[in-house]
């Protein structure tokens, strides 16, 4: 018997001007005091948090900036306080997999009755379609995870026109975590028959989104279809069980301060190489998107690809020196370690 899980999100809109919903959304959930949260580099770089205060209409309450990469717990601390001062019912993310993560934290947190979650994602990384959130331990960089499908967005807005100011190295990157979650989705062992119809729709959307977003940074099209691509690369990310690339980027992220997105750069060819090893056939079944027929020609396919977006495929590239690799080695499963040794060569 297999199982489909679904996503906690019960509607999602999508396309140019989503985000000028957001009002009647959150009155549709029953929602009056908003309170808004996003990072600190949007706040204070880009007008998009004073537009979507204004979107807000007179449902905002306060403004929280303070959820940082790989969402510290003291952040989600402080955000649990505030959603407890201000009695707020509905709490909108706005920005990146972070920030996504810490509402849902904070949510869980404080107790999801009387409040519900509505995100508007800037980046390609689908937390907004997850039950799960990542939590770093300020002092031991250790990542905890939280699950609670309660907590995770209801309502998400899927939106090109608020992602225009994400940083091109940000966009792309996690594009390409996107990319990882659809190939780790392909062969998870629940064998999601729904997911995997999507995922494979969702892998040549991305490779054929992703560079035109490099070609052109503004053409909303190109934005539209990779948002495309990591929805449907997202559906199943609630029931499937996600292989090493993402286990080993957990681990690297919140240790060595390296984003999601560069660590599947990094890992997504490490893992197919030794996945070519042990199930060839399983990475046989990305040579017709990648445009080759051999399986032994997807992994140089799919280093080509990330390097011809201007990303790295190697721990160095990462930021990782000789040391750093040291003691990553030391910190991984053993079984994986052939994974991590291929990922310092790319």
């Amino acid at each position: 018997m297999q199982l489909h899980q679904a996503s906690p999100a019960r509607r999602v809109l999508i396309g140019q001007g989503a985000v000028r919903e957001l009002a009647a959304e959150v009155s549709r959930g029953g929602g009056s005091r908003v309170v808004l949260v996003t990072s600190a580099t949007l706040r204070a770089r880009t007008t998009l948090v004073d537009q979507v205060v204004a979107e807000l209409e007179g449902h905002h309450l306060a403004t929280f900036s303070e959820v940082g990469e790989h969402t510290p717990l003291s952040a989600v601390t402080q955000l649990q306080d505030l959603l407890e001062q201000t009695s707020a019912d509905c709490v909108v993310s706005f920005g990146g997999g972070s920030v996504i993560d810490g509402v849902k934290a904070a949510v869980h947190q404080r107790g999801t009755t009387g409040i519900f979650h509505v995100a508007v994602p800037t980046t390609l990384s689908g937390a907004e379609f997850t039950p799960t959130a990542g939590v770093t331990e300020d002092e031991t960089r250790l990542k905890r995870g939280v699950r609670d499908p309660a907590a995770a967005p209801s309502i998400v807005l899927l939106d090109p026109e608020v992602t225009l100011a994400t940083p091109e190295r940000l966009w792309l990157s996690s594009g390409i975590r996107a990319l990882d979650h659809a190939v780790e989705t392909q062969w998870a062992p629940e064998g999601d028959p729904l997911a995997g119809l999507l995922v494979r729709a969702a892998i040549p959307k991305l490779l054929a989104a992703l560079p035109r977003c490099r070609r052109d940074p503004d053409d909303l099209d190109a934005r539209y279809d990779a948002q495309l691509g990591a929805w449907w690369a997202a559906t199943g990310l609630a029931g499937s069980t996600m292989g090493p690339s993402h286990q080993l980027g957990r681990l690297l992220g919140a240790t060595f301060q390296v984003p999601h997105g560069i660590t599947s750069c990094v890992f997504l060819p490490a893992t197919l190489e030794w996945q070519l090893e042990r199930a060839p056939s399983l990475v046989g079944l990305l040579g017709e998107p990648f445009g080759v027929q051999a399986p032994e020609e997807v992994v140089s396919a799919c280093r080509q690809f990330i390097t011809g977006l201007g990303l790295p495929t190697n721990l160095a590239g990462a930021g990782l020196d000789r040391g750093a690799v040291d003691r990553f080695l030391e910190m991984a499963p053993p079984e994986w370690h052939p994974i991590v040794k291929r990922a310092t060569q790319g």
